[in-house]
């Protein structure tokens, strides 16, 4: 008896100590909802190549509310590299004008680190880089018309995130993350009630550093 005891509690603690959910060659999925606050600050500069002058700062803030995706595939037990993608609403400061449905995108490479990796949990560092996308829709009552303003910014994105994955359904589970973005959107349209304005003087630059939390669903298969 006391050998058994001995023999089931060195298999609990091999098993705890060594097995893995994500080895060589496991592509891991998760999909769910993201929240991020941003700290955002606007600059529009004129320069017809004489002179210049910065015509507007301002500072504010916003909130997104957005779908998330992101898959993964282990190159080695402890680094996976895949594709991060969110999409969803961006929500201004009410001090701004009234907005009309504005909406934002980011899409990006991404590699994590897994300083813990068990069967059933693990935890990941992870960094991103990539492009953002977002198109802000306002609407100014001039005279007794609504004119509609639309605003198109893109730039290169930097993220870091750290989160957990617990698979308490074989290889399904639930996603728990954190992460920080930062990009300085710079505009590349703006129209007037659908007429595209010209913008080759002028540098208007939306610089945008949020912090996000997200929950979702994920799940793994293959690998070693």
């Amino acid at each position: 008896m006391r050998t058994l005891i001995i023999a089931i509690t060195f298999t609990l603690l091999n098993s705890i100590s060594f097995s893995q959910s994500h080895t060589f060659g496991t592509f891991n999925f998760s999909a769910g909802y993201d929240a991020g606050f941003h700290g955002v600050l606007y600059n529009s500069t004129y320069n017809n190549g004489t002179f210049e002058i910065k015509q507007d700062e301002d500072t504010s803030a916003a909130v997104t509310s957005m779908f998330r995706f992101d898959g993964h595939i282990n190159l080695l037990k402890f680094l996976s590299v895949g594709l991060n993608y969110r999409r969803g609403k961006y929500i201004e400061d009410e001090e701004n004008t009234a907005a009309q449905g504005n909406k934002v995108s980011m899409i990006a490479l991404a590699a994590r680190l897994y300083p813990v990796n068990k069967d059933n949990f693990v935890w990941y560092l992870g960094g991103s880089f990539g492009l953002s996308n977002l198109t802000l829709n306002r609407e100014f009552d001039i005279f007794t018309s609504t004119i509609p303003y639309q605003y198109k910014f893109r730039s290169p994105q930097v993220g870091f995130e750290t989160g957990l994955n617990w698979y308490f359904a074989g290889g399904f589970g639930l996603n728990f993350g954190l992460g920080y973005t930062s990009q300085n959107l710079v505009m590349k349209e703006f129209s007037i009630d659908g007429e595209n304005q010209d913008l080759s003087n002028y540098e208007n630059i939306l610089s945008s550093k949020g912090v996000h939390a997200n929950i979702g669903l994920t799940f793994h298969l293959g690998g070693d």
